[in-house]
């Protein structure tokens, strides 16, 4: 399927187009590359001086995610796998990488009388991605002086998309571009923080298309049988959800019901990847669980076939 990255970013964009004298410059930026271009070669050197300096790590996830969106879906499907490792690695280990900045993470001083939830807020993440960004992290061992790598949230927008084709669930994070010559900085960039496999709806009950919300995340919520309607409590072996759920908004995709969840029905390797769930879209534990704490209330979701 030639499903391309153009439409998706397109969507996820929250302002207006800037048009110029030459037409839109975000048209033009993601035009797809000729396909005698071979750039995942010419990244080779990045991804291979990332895995030997830390220092490398930043300007390969820089100009990696930029170059996503230029190639088409098969292409750019490839490179954000390989990425992923070390989206993992910026925005999900306590690791503090050189001009960590300019993927919009953040050292926080934590100050007297700041707890845990006050200082998510601010940054507007879940306070226990703390936990995945702070080595030793301990909320209740705050201390003042104490300092937080955050991942901020305040500035820039962040996405999920969801590509049916490909079962992959895409989180992106918009941050200003860096300034220009004269100082100024110039509209935003998008920067890949997650690439995820997931499972999704059967042929019979597809998962819906369309742009939509996330409107409500819960931890151990108790599941009710799409089928028979049986209601299974928090902890219970038939309960399926992996002890989460992040609902969609109907709106924009037609169909209640609809969540981002894990999943303890059977190993990942029956379903993952697989067109088996009743619209859902799951995820592995681990993978679920950094989804759950990045992606807050109102995170707009786009599904894409």
């Amino acid at each position: 399927m030639k499903t391309t990255w153009i439409p998706i970013l397109l969507l996820l964009s929250c302002g207006p187009t800037q048009e110029s004298e030459h037409g839109s410059p975000a048209a033009e930026a993601l035009a797809p590359e000729s396909p005698a271009a071979t750039p995942l070669s010419a990244l080779d050197a990045l991804f291979a001086r990332a895995d030997a300096d830390p220092a490398a790590v930043v300007p390969l996830v820089l100009e990696a995610s930029a170059r996503i969106p230029t190639l088409d879906g098969d292409r750019g499907h490839e490179l954000a796998g390989r990425l992923e490792p070390y989206c993992r690695r910026a925005f999900f280990t306590p690791e503090r990488l050189p001009d960590m900045e300019r993927l919009g993470l953040a050292v926080h001083t934590v100050r007297s009388g700041e707890l845990p939830g006050r200082i998510a807020a601010r940054y507007r993440i879940s306070p226990q991605l703390l936990g995945y960004l702070n080595r030793d992290y301990d909320e209740r061992r705050l201390r003042v002086g104490q300092e937080l790598k955050v991942l901020d949230l305040s500035i820039g927008d962040l996405s999920l998309m969801v590509d049916r084709s490909r079962y992959r669930l895409g989180a992106w994070r918009a941050v200003p571009d860096e300034p220009s010559d004269s100082g100024a900085a110039v509209g935003e960039r998008w920067i890949l923080v997650a690439y995820l496999p997931v499972g999704l709806g059967a042929p019979e009950t597809p998962t819906p298309t369309g742009t939509t919300r996330i409107t409500l995340r819960a931890i151990d919520p108790e599941w009710t049988h799409p089928v028979t309607g049986e209601v299974f409590a928090p902890g219970d072996p038939g309960n399926l959800l992996g002890g989460y759920w992040m609902a969609l908004d109907e709106a924009g995709i037609g169909k209640r019901g609809i969540g981002l969840h894990g999943y303890t029905g059977d190993h990942p390797e029956a379903w993952l990847e697989q067109p088996m769930s009743n619209g859902c879209i799951r995820l592995r534990q681990d993978d679920i669980d950094r989804v759950f704490h990045l992606a807050l209330e109102g995170t707009p979701v786009t599904i894409v076939p």
